[in-house]
């Protein structure tokens, strides 16, 4: 399944991603009956709420497998791509944890040693932005890079889990831009800054559940500037895997619904290439992983 959040006339709503358009999750609860309310009231209409109701991603296939197997006239409607303006997926998660030195293709371009574990950082929330959205350069960056990366979307409360238990707590993946200002990630030591700048967490288009992914790995992953490929690899390539970084993570933090972990970016990013190349206003971005789709962006000045 595509989950996805988006919103129509102004109004949002959560929905699946399908051949023939946007189904609304909470209209086709509605429309099936009041077996797929929680605990009697309202079918849940944010990302959020789905993924803190422990049931809801299999109810969501519930109300799935009803609507595929009644008769296309008698189907709940469904909304023209055209007609509705996709969001984030998560647009404002709890936590976002991301992790630098995953991919091998980077650690070598970046000239560094394996390491032993992988660095982690975070990203504001207050950083995500939806896609085919315009993305302002701040004034205080002339060095803005891309970094395509797969991103778990976590669907419940998870603490010392194992790594091998680690993939029931994973509620599915979708793509994060994880754009960063270059002059201030060296200058600053830390990374916060440099990561978290408004605009800095292009996510997105939808949230391809966890029971058609696995565990993320073989997935072919890709960023374009203005239609030239700049990364292209496979998420075979990363160095630490889903269900360890998940575990892992898991010892130090309490990852909770819709939390995100940005897993790391393959080599080819603009300020090791030679010469070294930024963003600029008027530059389009199009990130690609398979199974999940495109998260497109246009820079801005």
């Amino acid at each position: 399944m595509r989950l996805v959040t988006y919103s129509r006339l102004g109004v949002p709503s959560i929905g699946l991603d399908l051949d023939n358009g946007i189904l609304d999750i909470p209209d086709a609860a509605s429309c099936f009956g009041r077996t797929y309310h929680v605990h009697g009231y309202r079918f849940p209409n944010t990302m959020i709420d789905l993924l803190n109701w422990e049931s809801g991603i299999e109810v969501v296939k519930q109300i799935l497998g009803r609507y595929m197997k009644t008769p296309t006239e008698e189907r709940p409607l469904t909304y023209e791509r055209s007609s509705v303006r996709l969001e984030a997926p998560v647009p404002r998660p709890g936590k976002i944890i991301a992790i630098g030195t995953n991919y091998k293709s980077h650690i070598k371009e970046l000239g560094h040693e394996v390491p032993k574990v992988p660095l982690v950082f975070a990203k504001f929330p207050s950083s995500v932005i939806a896609p085919d959205r315009s993305i302002s350069i701040p004034r205080v960056t002339s060095k803005l890079d891309w970094e395509v990366e797969l991103a778990v979307v976590i669907g419940r409360i998870c603490k010392d889990v194992a790594e091998k238990d680690a993939l029931n707590y994973v509620a599915g993946y979708t793509i994060v831009n994880d754009l960063t200002a270059r002059e201030l990630q060296k200058s600053d030591v830390q990374w916060v800054r440099s990561k978290s700048l408004d605009g800095f967490c292009p996510m997105g288009p939808a949230i391809a559940t966890a029971d058609e992914l696995g565990d993320g790995s073989g997935l072919r992953l890709y960023s374009k500037v203005n239609g030239v490929i700049k990364q292209d690899s496979n998420t075979s390539d990363l160095l630490f895997g889903v269900p360890w970084l998940v575990s892992w993570l898991s010892e130090s933090f309490t990852l909770e619904p819709g939390d995100v972990i940005p897993t790391g970016t393959p080599g080819g990013v603009g300020f090791l290439r030679n010469p070294p190349e930024y963003l600029k206003a008027g530059d389009k971005l199009e990130l690609y992983v398979d199974k999940i789709g495109y998260l497109k962006n246009t820079i801005v000045a």
